[in-house]
């Protein structure tokens, strides 16, 4: 007798980039889950920014189907479940957490919607004070979550251990510019020793949990008696125990888009003495090549500028990437 699926074979990633998304093609799934759980529901809506299979349901509960070929599932819940106990930390609540089977095991997590809107969303109409303190409120969060206790971490599997994805990512990061006519070999050169230097002088720091990827989309904002106030911080997929500098490409390329005021707020907040650290801007290039998109993120930055390609000078590179950031520290 043969067996009936709900969901196609999902073999690449090609597959499922088709798949993650189609509303109709997850509905007897949603549906199925709903069921064993007790939940009823009228409408579905689709998240932007996605890489899950994720869905919102009557903008009550969000259903989060994850992908199979990361570990996020094995992270976010484990997460959620330690960084809920910190108030100082908001996160989403969980309803439920488990696994569907259909043609292959597919595990989800139910979660109450935190409502609330990005920073991008509201940038236009946020005044400069405003923006200054969400950048202080997200800087004491930031340190709240790096303050965890990863000892009782131990075990957390994201897929590939720290050291791989740093030999990875200093493998392939300039590799990959190179390949796509992004910069010059000159430029190459200069940045790979950037990337040994900072790794050489990071063996033995202090690992920390990371949350790695805390980009508009992450930090939700709502507006509480007149004031702009961090209310949720969302997506730990992408979470890792590492370095503490991790987090600063998603921040200073994303959140605060090259804003060196708001990054010196977020400084002032996080810890005052990475101010005095002349390295930090060093760091803070190197990282955002080391980091899992951060070759995405400069090859964003770099075709939006409309800067003639590859990039020949250093210089040039960090004014598009990196401008007044020495003003941060010092000269670098």
């Amino acid at each position: 007798m043969s067996l009936s699926y709900f969901l196609p074979p999902i073999d690449s990633w090609s597959d499922w980039s088709a798949l993650f998304n189609d509303e109709q093609r997850w509905k007897p799934v949603i549906d199925a889950i709903c069921t064993s759980r007790g939940i009823r529901y009228r409408r579905i809506a689709i998240p932007r920014s996605n890489t899950n299979a994720v869905f919102l349901l009557d903008r009550r509960l969000i259903l989060k189907i994850y992908s199979p070929f990361w570990s996020d599932f094995n992270v976010e819940g484990k997460l959620i479940e330690l960084l809920k106990t910190n108030q100082a930390i908001p996160v989403p609540k969980v309803v439920a957490a488990g696994s569907f089977q259909d043609r292959i095991t597919w595990n989800y997590v139910l979660m109450e919607f935190a409502a609330g809107q990005t920073l991008d969303a509201v940038k236009s109409i946020v005044a400069r004070d405003d923006l200054l303190a969400i950048s202080r409120q997200v800087g004491i969060l930031v340190r709240d979550l790096h303050e965890t206790d990863v000892q009782s971490l131990d075990g957390l599997d994201t897929g590939e251990s720290w050291d791989a994805l740093v030999h990875r990512r200093r493998r392939d990061a300039l590799a990959e510019l190179a390949q796509w006519q992004l910069i010059g070999p000159r430029v190459a050169q200069s940045l790979a020793d950037t990337l040994d230097h900072v790794l050489a002088d990071d063996r033995g720091r202090q690992r920390t949990l990371v949350h790695g990827d805390l980009g508009s989309d992450h930090i939700l904002l709502n507006k509480i008696n007149g004031d702009w106030t961090v209310t949720c911080l969302i997506d730990f997929g992408d979470a890792k125990i590492g370095v503490s500098d991790y987090e600063w490409m998603p921040l200073w390329l994303g959140l605060f888009d090259r804003d060196i005021g708001a990054m010196r707020a977020f400084l002032e907040a996080y810890d005052p003495r990475l101010l005095a650290d002349n390295e930090l801007p060093r760091r803070l290039m190197a990282w955002t090549l080391l980091h899992d998109f951060g070759a995405d993120a400069v090859a964003e930055r770099l075709r939006e500028s409309n800067v003639p390609t590859p990039v020949e000078s250093v210089a040039e590179l960090r004014r598009i990437l990196w401008p007044a950031l020495t003003t941060l520290c010092g000269t670098w």
